[in-house]
């Protein structure tokens, strides 16, 4: 959670507030994870009384955990990479290729986004009977998951490309908060 002195008008305050909420929103699911799985553990061995909800609730509270985390760590520029050779490019190769990958992260991103609409659609209609709720809570992570990730993968490309025409390319995506990221 860097906040820099280029991090000042209001739109950068709303940025890394909604950084920090998705932070700890992602951070108390793990808690809920964890406290739900020992409860269930808890009350199916020692208690033979495993409550209904023990595989339901876990899940959809994984299922947002991670979709909301993973768009933390693509805002902060923490994703994977492998590094190794891209190091060696010159800088402008290492734009290209850095171009390329966004490109596909944006396409694979917007396929997500347009076809999970489906499932959700399907899914509105039923629910779960273990903790009675809507089926498609299972599937509103994703969406939600990728709105982020694809709104910060934008900003990263967007970033990338104003490094490289200012000088400071390096190649390596980091955190938005850095440049000023509105």
């Amino acid at each position: 959670m860097n906040e820099s002195p280029a991090s000042n008008g209001p739109l950068a305050r709303a940025d890394v507030m909604l950084d920090r909420a998705l932070y700890y929103t992602s951070a108390l699911l793990l808690i809920m994870i964890a406290t739900a799985v020992m409860y269930t553990v808890i009350a199916r061995y020692v208690f033979n009384a495993a409550p209904l909800w023990a595989e339901d609730a876990p899940r959809v509270f994984f299922l947002w955990m991670t979709y909301l985390g993973i768009a933390v760590a693509t805002r902060r520029g923490q994703n994977i990479r492998v590094t190794f050779f891209v190091e060696k490019m010159a800088p402008k190769p290492r734009l290209y290729l850095d171009m390329f990958m966004h490109v596909c992260v944006l396409a694979m991103l917007i396929t997500l986004l347009w076809n999970v609409w489906p499932l959700i659609k399907i899914n509105l209609g039923g629910t779960m009977l273990s903790t009675g709720w809507s089926d498609a809570v299972s599937w509103f992570p994703l969406p939600v998951g990728a709105a982020l990730m694809l709104m910060y993968q934008v900003r990263q490309m967007v970033k990338s490309y104003a490094d490289y025409k200012s000088g400071d390319y390096d190649g390596e995506s980091s955190d938005l908060n850095e440049a000023g990221g509105d």
